[in-house]
């Protein structure tokens, strides 16, 4: 398990970079923090292990190219829907 210790800090940004923060946690889909520190990382040359995990995705992209896809799957998997699997188990 990797433990992260972290030092509360504040700084001041203007209006600007906050929204351009904002937009950027919503396209990731994290904190404004998590942006932030994955900026202040990258402009300090601090390896995340992320290109490595880029490269891994890419070298093994179309391996299995006769797989269904994502949705496909896990439509097969789930089944119908809820009310589907809770009638199942009311049976």
């Amino acid at each position: 398990m990797l433990l992260l210790y972290m030092r509360r800090t504040q700084i001041y940004i203007t209006e600007e970079q906050e929204q351009r923060i904002a937009a950027c946690a919503v396209d990731a889909g994290v904190s404004k923090a998590q942006v932030i520190r994955r900026m202040i990382d990258e402009g300090l040359g601090v390896d995340d292990g992320a290109e490595e995990r880029r490269r891994a995705i890419r070298a093994t992209a179309g391996a299995l190219p006769e797989a269904e896809d994502w949705k496909s799957w896990l439509a097969r998997v789930r089944g119908g829907g809820a009310d589907e699997r809770l009638q199942h188990l009311e049976r």
